[in-house]
Order: structure tokens, then sequence, then C-alpha cells
């Protein structure tokens, strides 16, 4: 009568410890898939911001630069289109006439090139933000992907959490089919350890193994 009160209270004490592992186990996989999901929506927010901001870039730019310029962008604007002007009608009138001569402007080659320059130089700082576009994607994106990425790893540790628990349903029935025979201590301890030996053996992160360890300390596989 003594072995066997001993042999229920190790039983008892056993399905508590277990009972702690899967709860532990749960509260982890719980974490990951929250973690994952404020992943997204952290990388969807991101890209959302990405394009309003640029959106709104771009209007400054298309304010700043075309409908109401500063003065000197006004001016370089006014010089290329002088200068497209000028090229354009010495172009017909070189069609027109053979003896014409060469296409050329008004200002001299070096004033064109460095006002040309200029605007350029103008329209590079403003068009700067935009170009930032693709990269700031593409980083949010790599985010929404690399948190996703741990999907696999969520299903993978919800399997080894089922198989654990198979295997004590599998433990346990093979002691209640005949209890007061198998009820014995030699007997559960090998059905214990065999339980824990199979769910060991399903860890494959350090993470799960030293939640285990933690609780059942180290064992022999």
């Amino acid at each position: 009568m003594s072995e066997d009160r001993d042999s229920t209270a190790y039983l008892v004490g056993f399905l508590s410890s277990f009972t702690l592992l899967i709860e532990r186990e749960l509260l982890a996989i719980r974490q990951s898939v929250v973690t994952t999901v404020e992943a997204v929506m952290q990388g969807i927010e991101d890209i959302s911001s990405t394009v309003e901001q640029n959106k709104i870039d771009a209007e400054q730019i298309l304010e700043f630069t075309y409908l109401h310029p500063d003065k000197e962008t006004k001016v370089l604007i006014d010089d290329v289109q002088q200068l497209t002007d000028e090229v354009i009608e010495n172009a017909f009138k070189q069609i027109h006439d053979s003896e014409s001569e060469p296409v050329s402007t008004s200002k001299p080659e070096a004033a064109v090139q460095e006002g040309l320059t200029r605007l350029n130089v103008k329209l590079d700082e403003s068009m700067g933000r935009l170009s930032k576009l693709d990269d700031s994607l593409s980083s949010s994106v790599f985010s929404i992907v690399g948190a996703l990425s741990s999907e696999d790893l969520i299903a993978q540790r919800l399997e080894h959490t089922i198989l654990s628990l198979k295997s004590l349903q599998t433990g346990l029935s093979f002691i209640l089919i005949d209890y007061e025979e198998r009820c014995r201590s030699e007997e559960i301890e090998r059905v214990v350890k065999s339980i824990l030996t199979y769910t060991y053996r399903q860890y494959t992160a350090e993470e799960e193994k030293e939640r285990f360890r933690a609780i059942f300390g180290k064992i022999a596989v």
C-alpha cells in the first residue's frame, strides 16, 4: 500500500511538472506569434508612412521647383527655356537655309554649361528625398518577410508540444489500462523516462531544451 501511495505521488508530481513545461512552451509560442504580428504590422505601417512622406515630398518638389520656384531656380529654369527655344529656332533655320551658321545660342558655351549644372544640382537636391523611396520600401518589405519566416518555427514548436502531449497520453493509457498491476515505482519511472526522453528528442531549439532542463534537469538521451 505504501508503495502504491509513493508511486501515485511520484506520478502526480511528474504530471504537475509536465504541465508546467507545456504551459511554458505555449507561452513562448504565444509570445512568438505576438512578436511576429507586431513586426508585420510595424512593417505595413512603415510602408504606409514612407509612401505618404514621399507623396508630400513630391508635392513640395512640384510646388517649389515648378509652380512657385525660388528666385534662383526661376532664373535657371528661364535660362534653360531660353536656351531650348534658341536651339530649336536655329535648328529650323539650318534646315531651311543650307548656308546658315551652325546651331548656337546667345550665351557662351561655358555659361550655358554652368547654368545647366547648377539647375541639375538643385533638382538633384530635391529629388534626393524621392530616390530613397525604393530603399525604404525594400527595407520594410524585407522586415515583413523576415518576420513571417518565423511562422515555420512557430508551427514546428506547436508540433513539438502536440507530440509531447500525445506521448503523455500514450504513457498514461498504458498505466491506467492495468493500474493495479502497473502502478509500481519501477514501472511508472520507466514510463515517465520514456515520455521525457521522447519529449526532449523533439526539441531542436536550444531555448526549448533549456526550458526542459530547468524543470526536469539533464537526462540521458
